[in-house]
């Protein structure tokens, strides 16, 4: 089932790329599930939106058997119309549930992207400028689910695409500020950053991206050498290194819950020949974790909280010419 939280302001009655005012942001909920740039959310509310959520819940382990269901946050990258994040969810819903025999709970987070590749610069304004109401949307789901902490049968997952990890990053800062550091239950039990627009340096000890980890029971980076959005931004972000193309800078000096996934062999052109989006268009490298298989598959593995080193189709990639195995790096092989 598909939910979407925005901060886009309506203009001429459709949701822009200019933010809501005073940090503000709208439930959406009971998707209609119609045929591209006709479908929507019929319904709106925060109250409705979590009640409606948590049925689903329900239903599924009621009516499914799925006895531990998964609730996910999914963050979209630049470059983005509102009816193109909701693309990118009912494409996401689709292939996990060729892999895993259900529709999962998805919520996007749709934020004020223009959808043009040009506009990146002032995109990088935009999610900056969202940081304030995507914050306080992450307290309302710490809210909901310390509430709903005695009867809550699911775990949540979080995955962020492109700059959308810019997004996490500052807002995982500022929920820090808020809440301090985590206790006891994480917020999310798996976070998958995929192509992410953010220095390597970041996620090393006492990074930028400290507290997506400390809000995260385990942070998985997948990466691919070919993504060649990451290195125009690299470009625009004066040459250093990006955390979605050349992975960690430095794999002694990374927390003990961040593993990096290289999946330069499947995401690549050749690899995605062949595969489609919603509206028919090719699949770029920069999105190949949303529909390659083998990707999926693992990601699919990873939101199930198995083990890193048992996952099947990976194997290890040692440090520094097999002197040393830190157990958080790994590429993606044919199973």
């Amino acid at each position: 089932m598909l939910f979407m939280v925005t901060n886009r302001r309506i203009i001429d009655g459709q949701y822009s790329d200019e933010e809501r005012p005073a940090y503000k942001y709208e439930y959406l909920y009971d998707y209609d599930a119609k045929p591209a740039d006709q479908d929507g959310f019929i319904k709106k509310g925060q109250k409705g939106f979590e009640t409606a959520l948590l049925q689903e819940l329900v239903r599924l382990r009621d009516e499914e058997g799925v006895s531990t269901p998964k609730v996910g946050l999914f963050v979209h990258g630049y470059n983005t119309t509102f009816q193109e994040s909701i693309d990118q969810i009912v494409d996401l819903e689709k292939s996990l549930k060729a892999e895993i025999g259900y529709a999962p709970v998805i919520v996007g987070f749709s934020w004020p992207s223009s959808g043009k590749v040009a506009n990146y610069l002032s995109d990088r304004e935009e999610v900056r400028d969202t940081v304030p109401a995507f914050t306080r949307f992450l307290l309302d789901i710490n809210n909901l689910l310390t509430n709903n902490e005695r009867e809550c049968f699911s775990t949540t997952y979080c995955i962020t695409h492109s700059m959308g990890n810019y997004l996490l990053r500052k807002g995982m800062e500022y929920l820090s500020d808020a809440l301090g550091s985590p206790m006891g239950r994480m917020m999310f039990a798996e976070t998958l950053m995929i192509a992410p627009d953010l220095a390597s340096s970041d996620m090393e000890l006492g990074g930028k991206g400290q507290y997506i980890m400390q809000f995260s029971r385990r942070v998985h980076v997948y990466y691919s050498k070919f993504d060649r959005a990451l290195k125009a931004s690299s470009t625009k972000r004066f040459g250093g290194n990006r955390l979605g193309r050349h992975g960690a800078n430095d794999y002694a000096n990374l927390p003990r819950n961040l593993i990096c996934v290289d999946v330069k062999n499947f995401a690549n052109s050749t690899s995605l020949e062949g595969l489609k989006d919603r509206r028919g268009g090719d699949v770029s490298v920069h999105s190949a974790c949303r529909y390659h298989p083998s990707i999926l598959q693992d990601m699919i593995q990873v939101m199930a909280s198995h083990d890193r080193q048992q996952i099947p189709g990976r194997e290890p990639i040692p440090y520094e010419e097999g002197l040393h195995d830190f157990g958080n790096h790994f590429q993606l092989v044919d199973a």
